[in-house]
């Protein structure tokens, strides 16, 4: 037989036991419904882990003694158990647990913003992207502009919470959750390091060197092997204008070119990063959600029990929605309890979407919605001294 008649006949026979697992699981989804019925009337929990891992195991010694078999049949059934699962939780109604709030019209006029750093700081450049004609206020750290923010000093915050090369600014998470603002808006902001140092100075002058730990981290290769003391500070632009604040050639700073001309200095190495590509995503952060039919992104924060599984039964529920995640972050709460970030190329708007969320809120001890934002594009904008 050819190649392409042995396939066309497989697939025959494929079809044909598709079609008898198609009956079987509608059978075995309408069983799941009467079972919630039953767990209803009775206050009985949905899940039931001695249960589950009995199904699992007699599935498994079904599948013969091939080891390999065995933990697909396992596999198989886990995913089984959690459709399942998913099928009592709506019609138990567990899922209006989770909180969705609802969104207050974006400010336009008027609008005051809050960045880390000083002039010329990449806060600042990806504060201008947003808010063009704002009034905008720094601050030294990134809790004092979560702090403007709560308080109504700014009326929008932006602040720094991944960067392409070094990944996650675990700090920015963590105030995300314990000052209860809401993510509005995100751009990635091309960040472009330079060496800047006096007028007239050399690489032969140089003798320490300022900027953030970031800015450090992305210039590994080019601070590689030179004997230069790395001093850390707030922010890279702050860096930029202590080296003009000392006046000499033995300091220079790790910033931008933009910092550079705020504060008299020269690009003695221009683009020293170790990737060109090096970008660091920016949030807009506010006292309260604002997103429309334009926001593309959900944000939202969750844990789980600490048991084989769990994060999966909460991921799943997006994978059925169709609803991608562009990224997952863990943050250690205990030695054995971890905190996720996950943002969601979704809208709230949707009801798919906010079905999704319901469900896989109920596989969570905690589950929160950051917010529903609009991703813009960096745009070029001219230096302002």
């Amino acid at each position: 037989m050819e190649p392409k008649e042995a396939l066309a006949s497989l697939r025959k026979e494929i079809d044909a036991v598709d079609s008898e697992m198609s009956k079987l699981f509608v059978q075995r989804m309408d069983i799941s419904s009467r079972i919630a019925d039953v767990k209803s009337k009775g206050n009985i929990a949905i899940t039931d882990e001695r249960r589950e891992q009995q199904v699992v195991e007699a599935a498994s010694a079904l599948a013969g003694g091939q080891a390999e078999e065995k933990l697909e049949m396992a596999s198989f059934m886990r995913t089984l158990i959690s459709f399942s699962k998913l099928r009592q939780q709506r019609a138990l109604m567990l899922a209006d647990a989770v909180e969705i709030p609802g969104p207050v019209p974006a400010k336009t006029s008027g609008v005051t913003v809050a960045f880390q750093g000083v002039a010329g700081a990449w806060g600042e450049h990806a504060a201008i992207q947003f808010f063009p004609d704002a009034v905008r206020s720094n601050y030294d750290y990134f809790e004092d502009v979560f702090v403007a923010v709560k308080s109504g000093k700014a009326d929008y915050g932006v602040l720094p919470i991944e960067n392409s090369q070094t990944g996650a600014i675990g700090e920015v998470y963590s105030l995300l959750r314990s000052h209860n603002c809401y993510i509005t808006g995100q751009v990635w902001i091309t960040v472009a390091q330079c060496l800047l140092a006096l007028k007239g100075a050399a690489l032969t002058d140089i003798r320490e060197v300022y900027s953030h730990p970031e800015g450090f981290g992305q210039c590994r290769r080019f601070l590689k092997n030179r004997n230069w003391e790395l001093t850390a500070c707030r922010n890279t632009a702050y860096a930029a204008q202590m080296v003009a604040e000392k006046g000499e050639t033995r300091f220079a700073a790790i910033g931008s070119r933009r910092a550079a001309q705020v504060y008299g200095l020269s690009v003695l190495a221009p683009d020293i990063m170790d990737n060109a590509q090096n970008k660091t995503r920016f949030i807009v952060i506010a006292a309260e959600p604002s997103y429309d039919e334009s926001s593309d992104t959900t944000s939202i924060t969750f844990s789980t029990a600490h048991r084989s599984g769990a994060l999966c039964a909460v991921l799943q529920n997006f994978m059925l929605a169709g609803i991608n995640l562009s990224r997952i972050e863990s943050r250690p709460v205990s030695a054995d309890k971890y905190r996720f970030f996950a943002d969601l190329q979704a809208n709230v708007l949707s009801p798919a979407t906010l079905d999704a969320l319901r469900q896989a809120s109920t596989n969570c001890d905690y589950f929160e919605v950051l917010g529903c934002s609009r991703t813009i594009t960096e745009k070029p904008i001219p230096f302002e001294v």
